[in-house]
């Protein structure tokens, strides 16, 4: 029995319903899951939602402005929001989804409850303390497609500068929605989360699910969700019917509106289509590579609005129409292999290394390492190796305890002796194969930036013909927990040179990079440092660095771990 069914069964225990029937539901796109609870003649639905993926708090105050605002969500019966448990009511089997594909004739009807359960949301009352549907966040989410899709396609990443230029287009023809937030917007409501309740009438009927993502955004963007369904056929017909009535019952200007909603619509499908690469990649879900053709389809309708001209030409120049239309086989996006260093002293963390090893001293409640493994598994990365020498048996049970069904972790002991940063990566080659890897040093913690995921601008920059090792850089000025002279200057084309006599440099090795096995070709048995590896590829000109736009803590004494803590903190009130 695993640690989180102790959890799972404790809470169902409390709450009176641990001799109920369990049956699973089907999963979503997301780490929650979901069982029908039947006690009796009463039924609930378990979420069960981990908290190190998924926080249960947001839907449970959407839940509830929903209820207030007299639309029809589950009541939350019971809660454990700190393991990530909730009792929903059971709101039946009767999804649109469903009821349609058994009833076709009642499409039509169910699509009009839609639209009038969306006319009533969006003239409501807006909620506090939801995040806006900003400009920042829609980038965000457009960067799913070139950071994902666009490598297991082509097989080769986007440069930092053709990656700007595509968000910079984007940016561009946004700017007429990405500012006119007026409304409560769900982000997935279609057919396969809209539920009919039996012995309801009116508004009533609607049920409604999965909307934990809620934020203020602009009114034709669930109408997008709905008509534009990325799981089911709407027909165009249909669609433009239900966006009149829309149109009709707010008093929107049409032509306003039909512009916006095909620039919202354009945004979500790209955006999807780079999630569900994600999904088949980082979790295993291969299924939702077969829905992409009908994505792109919705997707090139969108395109062909004047207002996204710019977008659809840039879209013609980067990808032929032949590969929009099948389901694609995904090329590997490299590296898919990391190698963690954790096994020094901790000399400089003392007295907190004394009785436990550095990379699972804790900050804001959570260690080191797994800011790192987080991390890694975020970037789709799903092999990593750790070694290990000091306190080595604590380094065990944390390997043991980990619990991400995406990561296989694997410890490299160094039990003899303690072999340096080259040493030790050297002694892990068997593990870590012939292609590039990732290596990361433990005791540091890295935010991504405005320019997205960091480990995957630098898969985006990785170039192997000119390369041997790409190196994270942090401007020095930026860099917490450093207070040196920097480490390298950077030419315009990324190639490094080390600070060597000079008084400063402009940057600090972050403690990530990617580097070729090809490296230790020649290196010493034993114990060396990745310094030999670093002047090696630069003396060849093969030294690149990226200089990471995020934030970044070097978490190297007690000290600066207390600051870092506090900062996180700070951030979460």
């Amino acid at each position: 029995m695993t640690d989180r069914t102790r959890l799972c069964r404790a809470f169902l225990d409390r709450q009176g319903w641990g001799d109920a029937h369990r049956q699973p539901l089907a999963d979503d796109a997301s780490f929650r899951r979901y069982e029908r609870l039947t006690r009796g003649d009463e039924r609930a639905v378990l979420m069960d939602a981990p908290p190190e993926f998924e926080d249960v708090v947001p839907f449970v105050s959407v839940a509830v402005h929903l209820q207030v605002i007299g639309l029809a969500a589950p009541v939350v019966m019971a809660r454990d929001p700190e393991n990530g448990f909730l009792l929903l009511e059971d709101m039946g089997d009767d999804l649109f989804a469903r009821v349609i594909k058994a009833n076709p004739d009642q499409e039509k009807d169910l699509y009009q409850l839609a639209i009038q359960g969306l006319v009533h949301l969006h003239q409501a009352v807006l909620p506090e303390q939801i995040a806006p549907y900003d400009e920042d966040l829609l980038l965000q989410e457009l960067g799913l497609f070139v950071d994902w899709y666009l490598p297991a396609l082509t097989g080769r990443p986007l440069s930092d500068g053709e990656r700007q230029t595509f968000l910079t287009l984007w940016r561009q023809v946004l700017t007429p929605v990405s500012q006119a937030r007026t409304c409560l917007t769900l982000r997935d409501y279609h057919a396969e989360n809209l539920m009919i309740r039996a012995g309801q009438k009116g508004l009533s009927r609607l049920g409604l699910l999965d909307f934990q993502d809620a934020v203020i955004g602009h009114p034709a963007y669930d109408l997008v969700s709905l008509l534009q369904d990325a799981r089911r056929d709407v027909s165009p017909a249909l669609e433009q019917e239900m966006l009149s009535d829309y149109i009709t019952e707010t008093g929107a200007d049409s032509q306003d509106f039909h512009r916006d909603y095909a620039l919202l619509g354009a945004q979500r499908n790209a955006k999807i289509i780079g999630i569900f690469t994600r999904l088949c990649l980082r979790d295993g879900k291969a299924a939702y590579l077969g829905k992409i053709p009908r994505v792109w389809a919705l997707l090139e309708r969108d395109l062909a609005h004047p207002a996204l001209a710019p977008v659809r030409q840039w879209m013609d120049e980067h990808i032929a129409p032949s590969l929009r239309s099948t389901v694609f086989t995904p090329l590997p996006s490299l590296p898919g292999t990391a190698m963690i260093l954790a096994a020094g002293l901790g000399q400089r963390m003392r007295p907190l290394t004394a009785t436990c090893p550095k990379p699972l001293i804790t900050v804001a409640g959570k260690e080191l390492l797994s800011y790192s493994l987080e991390g890694l598994c975020a970037a789709g990365v799903r092999d990593v190796v750790i070694n290990s020498h000091y306190l080595a048996d604590q380094m065990e049970q944390f390997v043991d305890r980990y619990r991400d069904p995406r990561l296989s972790l694997t410890l490299s002991p160094e039990p003899d002796q303690l072999l340096d940063s080259g040493g030790g990566v050297k002694n892990a080659l068997n593990y870590l194969g012939d292609a590039p890897f990732f290596v990361l040093n433990s005791d540091m913690i890295w935010r991504d930036g405005a320019g997205g995921q960091m480990l995957q601008r630098l898969r985006a920059f990785w170039q192997p013909d000119h390369m041997d090792i790409l190196m994270l850089l942090v401007p020095r000025d930026t860099a917490v927990g450093y207070d040196g002279p920097g480490n390298y200057n950077r030419d315009d084309r990324g190639r490094l040179t080390i600070r060597g006599q000079m008084a400063q440099a402009d940057y600090v090795y972050g403690g990530i990079l990617i580097m070729k096995p090809d490296c230790f070709i020649g290196s010493p048995c034993g114990a060396f440092s990745l310094r030999d590896q670093f002047a090696a590829a630069e003396q060849a000109g093969r030294l690149s660095g990226l200089v990471h736009d995020g934030a970044w803590y070097h978490v190297g004494t007690p000290e600066v771990r207390d600051a870092v803590e506090d900062t996180f903190k700070r951030e979460d009130v």
